[in-house]
């Protein structure tokens, strides 16, 4: 690791914050086991230096998969930013000159990823991309648990 790099402490500090966020959002149960465990034992571990470039690819991975659970609204915008470019494209060929304005509204984006998070459980064969990670990473019965929790939080 090069000395322009975080430190040992720096590294276990960030996997301490991040597996607490996880579990004051109720999500650390919901996870696969090797991901809790790879969290876990790498957060708790104090005699650790993550040189090996393999572990740290490992925690970096799991870091990348694990961001969309730590934010929430950002996950949700993006998968509605897809369905306001849609809306506004066809409101546009209607004739709504307001239209093209939705495409880059934060909110309406927000409104559009709720709707699609909805339909999706109603119209079978919806998917998002956005949502292929967190199904690989959750379990699934875990998955509709999360979403349920994720209801009462927003």
């Amino acid at each position: 690791m090069s000395s322009a790099g975080p430190s040992a402490v720096e590294i276990r500090q960030h996997l301490k914050s991040v597996v607490h966020r996880l579990k004051v959002r109720g999500v650390w149960q919901y996870l696969e086991p090797a991901v809790r465990g790879w969290l876990d034992l790498a957060s708790k571990l104090e005699d650790i230096k993550f040189r090996s470039e393999k572990v740290l690819s490992v925690l970096f991975k799991i870091l990348k998969r694990v961001r969309p659970l730590l934010d929430f609204p950002g996950l949700v915008a993006s998968i509605g930013a897809r369905a306001a470019w849609r809306a506004s494209k066809i409101a546009a060929s209607w004739g709504n000159s307001d239209a093209e304005r939705w495409r880059n509204d934060g909110a309406f984006q927000f409104y559009c990823g709720l709707v699609s998070l909805q339909l999706s459980r109603v119209i079978p064969g919806m998917s998002f991309p956005e949502l292929d990670s967190l199904r690989e990473l959750l379990r699934l019965r875990g998955l509709w648990r999360f979403f349920r929790t994720l209801r009462r939080i927003t």
